[in-house]
């Protein structure tokens, strides 16, 4: 049997592929029964060699081909691009040949990212394969594959738990499932709430301060001295919400200086070792707030800090004052 697993979720497809694996055979048989090859690491020969083999003590063998088909995708100045910038399949031209009579006690399976229609080795072997396609939920899909993730740990989550969810941690579905698998345990099989999910959740959590960031940068006084009011209620320190304001500010100004040198968005993440919903806000709080601004932000923090450690001052009263004073100088400042 052929199979095909593509798309952008590759934790449905870890999923998918892990049962597979299980029914090759007995565990202790499982190492010489399954051969993983990535794309560019095997060959035609060398496949067909390894597809060929017999099972050891056992009806079945997996072969899973990680990346192969993604070779093939169309990409100007490809060292595979054939007439026309299409990728030229070389030897793999003989695959579709050779798979009707790979033996019957072969299972094999190739994985790969997002594929186009047209991808040519996609194309040539299609109509001998299961294909599935496994796109990564969003909006209200997401949100059903929450809820039914979550009852999947014998936990129900109400409807504005999995949208916030959803809103704040996106379609990394790996991580959602840790977090509902950990929600599900501290809840003991009762209904995960919205307030359980903001408060025990890092993205979520991370995405206060965010807001919180962005009421004091954009110059809103009141939301702003509003939301560190309920930060500090439910237990955030002033030192705590100060090292996490002056962290963003910072990270805001390290990818504003990357993006004026030149470095795409996508590998200012690695640079500021960030991802997901942390590296999108920061992306866009630093296309919308100027390097005075934060400049000026990170100043007064840093000031701030100082003054806690060397005088005997009440600091949430100073922190709300603090907070207050950035809000009012940001909207009063050009950017603002």
């Amino acid at each position: 049997m052929i199979h095909i697993l593509y798309g952008d979720d590759e934790f449905s497809i870890s999923e998918t592929l892990s049962p597979m694996k299980e029914a090759v055979g007995a565990e202790e048989l499982r190492d010489v029964n399954i051969k993983t090859f990535t794309g560019s690491g095997v060959g035609f020969g060398e496949l067909t060699s390894t597809c060929s083999t017999v099972p050891f003590l056992a009806e079945r063998r997996m072969v899973v081909v990680e990346g192969l088909l993604g070779l093939f995708e169309s990409k100007p100045g490809s060292r595979r691009s054939g007439r026309g910038g299409k990728p030229g399949l070389g030897e793999w031209e003989a695959l579709a040949q050779y798979l009707p009579d790979m033996p019957e006690s072969t299972e094999l399976v190739f994985v790969d990212g997002r594929l186009l229609q047209s991808n040519p080795l996609l194309a040539s072997i299609r109509h001998l394969a299961d294909v599935r396609s496994f796109p990564v939920p969003a909006g209200g899909a997401l949100t059903q594959w929450i809820r039914a993730r979550a009852a999947d740990h014998g936990a129900q989550i109400e409807p504005r738990a999995a949208q916030t969810l959803s809103e704040n941690i996106g379609g990394n579905l790996r991580a959602i499932d840790n977090e509902l698998e950990r929600l599900s345990l501290l809840r003991h099989g009762s209904v995960i709430s919205d307030a359980d999910v903001r408060e025990t959740v890092a993205d979520v959590r991370e995405a206060n301060i965010f807001a919180a960031v962005d009421a004091v940068i954009e110059g809103r006084a009141g939301p702003a001295i509003q939301m560190t009011q309920s930060l500090m209620d439910s237990g955030r320190t002033v030192p705590h919400l100060l090292a996490m304001l002056a962290r963003q500010v910072r990270l805001i100004l390290l990818a504003k200086d990357l993006r004026a040198q030149g470095v795409a968005g996508n590998q200012v993440g690695g640079r500021l070792s960030l991802s997901g919903y942390p590296l999108k806000k920061t992306l866009d709080q630093e296309s919308r707030f100027t390097f005075e601004q934060l400049a000026e932000v990170h100043g007064k923090l840093v000031e701030f800090d100082l003054t806690v450690k060397t005088l005997p001052i009440d600091e949430r009263t100073a922190f709300e004052t603090l907070i207050a004073d950035l809000a009012m100088s940001a909207s009063a400042s050009p950017g603002g």
